[in-house]
């Protein structure tokens, strides 16, 4: 029986995701090492001159600059060369680091395009920020900086070791006794499997905490207002003392074993001083003993550098394989498939067959056996109490999540059969909670055809009810917006109702369209529908019952179930619940605010 391969992870998991760029960092690492050689020469070639200095003062002999030029030379030449290695090095690591960032944006942004909506649901918005922004940029600045240092900080302490055994095999063995145990102590910390569960429960009470953040600062202004700073948020709080509680676990489980290495890793003048003591009392003559142990004096001092680099590598090696296991937990995540090769929608009716769906972890179906039919150039209105299932069968149609049960079908096309970007060029959606992104207006409504003319955003603006809005702003349509701010909840929907326009699509789906809209424009919007609608599929989503009253079809939702269809007057005479929402939606239309009248107080 074949074994499944083991998943690759750290550095191996990191060259796999260079892909093409591979090349690029292995030259880096190459000349990183490179320049590590020519950082070890003037060690060495000082040390020959010093010995020669010191030999000839001893000897009483005099000194020539002559007998040490080649030296001298080797030395300004391997200075050189450092400088132009490393330059090299760093140039090659940062642009194969930036052009894998890219690339791994790019394919995470794809990916989050082509999964379920409910890994949005079940994911906070911090903790999908983290993944995108610091695992992602930890990445980069691993590839950019620690890999090139993973080889100098591999290369160079070996070199050393190497020149050092060439000088002196006894100091080098007594300089190496104080690294070979604080290796010893850290391999030991790092093999614990507690050190990895705490790195990476570090990490998740992060991402919990900054989601949390995020959430509190977008309902501060509720929270002031209803005066619960303190209390009403109790999960900010609750979020912050766990991430907190498991960086002090995390310090403390460290605490003794990286005390210890830092002890010993730091030692080796305290070796070196007594063994160069013994040296001294049995050499024949300082002059032989003497320029070693000032080299490794100085050597050793150098090689620590190196050595905490490695050390530092091995500690973001840990978190880099967190984020790494975060990034592949994504691009693992089970996407919405394509069944067969793609087809093409020429027809543009809708038919729900029996179809069943339950938002993860819900355990109630949000869409109960529901079905219906939808014939191509008519409007349809979908009504019912809040949480009834209407906007979830607008997002099953649209293909964000895969149905437990029937088939959705346009045009008698089952839209598994259908790629994303055919389904999603057919379909127009005007959400209820309207976004703009940072950018112009006109860029903005141009998101419905980015091949359309200006001329056209602005008939789309003109139709939409937004143009005299946005000629009153100082720039116009190249007034630079944001979600943020900028524009009033009924301005950002008329930007998205221009959009829709302008993508002409055969199917519209409006959810609460006109929720933001007042009086005026409401009336307004309403007779731009109309010349949108005509010859397309509509299905509007509404609980403003009267602006529905008109539609050839009306399907009732409750509680993820089809109640009735029919048109306004035969619902009223045959669906008790529509005919109570019509009731009731009429007593709202009447309702004023004033004082108590006499026959009231009766």
């Amino acid at each position: 029986m074949n074994k499944k391969p083991k998943k690759k992870e750290g550095i191996a998991r990191l060259m796999e995701l260079a892909g093409t760029k591979r090349s690029g960092l292995t030259g880096a690492c190459i000349l990183s090492v490179l320049s590590s050689v020519c950082k070890i020469v003037p060690y060495f070639t000082i040390y020959r001159i010093l010995k020669k200095l010191i030999q000839c003062y001893s000897a009483g002999d005099s000194f020539t600059f002559s007998e040490v030029s080649t030296l001298v030379i080797v030395t300004a030449v391997s200075a050189v060369l450092y400088g132009i290695f490393a330059y090299a090095s760093a140039m090659l690591s940062h642009g194969a680091a930036f052009d894998i960032l890219y690339e791994l944006r790019m394919e995470l942004m794809e990916k989050m395009g082509r999964i379920s909506s409910g890994y949005y649901t079940a994911n906070t918005q911090g903790g999908i920020k983290k993944l995108l922004l610091e695992d992602v940029e930890q990445i980069e600045i691993f590839i950019a900086h620690s890999m090139c240092e993973v080889a100098a900080a591999v290369a160079t302490p070996l070199l050393t070791i190497i020149v050092l055994f060439m000088v002196d095999w006894r100091l080098a063995i007594v300089s190496l006794l104080p690294i070979l145990c604080s290796f010893v102590i850290l391999a030991m910390a790092l093999k614990k499997p507690d050190g990895a569960r705490l790195q990476k429960a570090m990490a998740e009470a992060k991402a919990k905490m900054e989601g949390t953040v995020i959430e509190y600062i977008h309902g501060m202004s509720v929270i002031k207002i209803f005066g619960g700073t303190g209390n009403a948020f109790k999960r900010y709080r609750t979020d912050l003392n766990s991430f907190t509680e498991t960086v002090r676990e995390t310090a403390y489980y460290n605490a003794n074993g990286m005390g210890l290495y830092y002890a010993f890793f730091g030692a080796q003048v305290l070796f070196l001083l007594p063994a160069a003591i013994v040296m001294l009392g049995h050499a024949a003559s300082y002059a032989q003993v003497l320029p070693k142990i000032l080299f490794f004096l100085v050597i050793c001092a150098g090689l620590k550098e190196p050595l905490e680099n490695m050390m530092n590598v091995s500690v973001d090696s840990t978190k880099i394989n967190v984020g790494l296991k975060r990034i592949d937990e994504l691009l693992a995540e089970p996407e919405i498939e394509l069944v067969g090769s793609g087809k093409e929608l020429t027809a543009f009716d809708i038919s729900f067959e029996n179809v069943s769906f339950a938002y993860p972890g819900s355990g109630t179906n949000a869409c109960d056996h529901v079905s219906f039919r939808l014939h191509q150039g008519s409007c349809n209105a979908l009504v019912g109490p809040s949480g009834g299932g209407k906007s979830t069968v607008a997002q099953l149609l649209l293909h964000f999540y895969e149905v437990d049960e029937g088939q959705i079908k346009i045009g008698g096309v089952d839209i598994k059969e259908v790629t994303h970007s055919e389904l999603v060029s057919k379909i127009a959606y005007v959400f209820q909670d309207p976004f703009v992104f940072h950018d112009t207006i006109e860029n903005n409504i141009r998101m419905g055809n980015e091949t359309a003319t200006f001329e056209e955003v602005r008939a789309a603006a003109e139709a939409a009810n937004i143009h005299e809005t946005i000629q009153a702003l100082p720039e116009g349509y190249q007034t630079v917006v944001s979600d943020d701010g900028g524009l009033s909840g009924g301005e950002k929907q008329r930007i998205s109702i221009a959009r829709a326009m302008l993508k002409n699509a055969p199917i519209i789906v409006l959810d609460e369209a006109t929720a933001y809209a007042d009086a005026e424009n409401e009336a307004k919007i309403q007779e731009a529908f109309s010349r949108l609608s005509k010859g397309k599929t509509v299905i509007m989503i509404a609980h403003r019952l009267k602006t529905i009253q008109n539609s050839d079809n009306i399907l009732v939702m409750e509680s993820g179930r089809l109640k009735a269809a029919g048109r306004h007057d035969e619902l009223m005479e045959s669906c008790e619940l529509y005919r109570d929402m019509v009731t009731a939606n009429e007593r709202r239309d009447n309702w004023t605010m004033g004082k108590e009248t006499e026959h009231d107080e009766a």
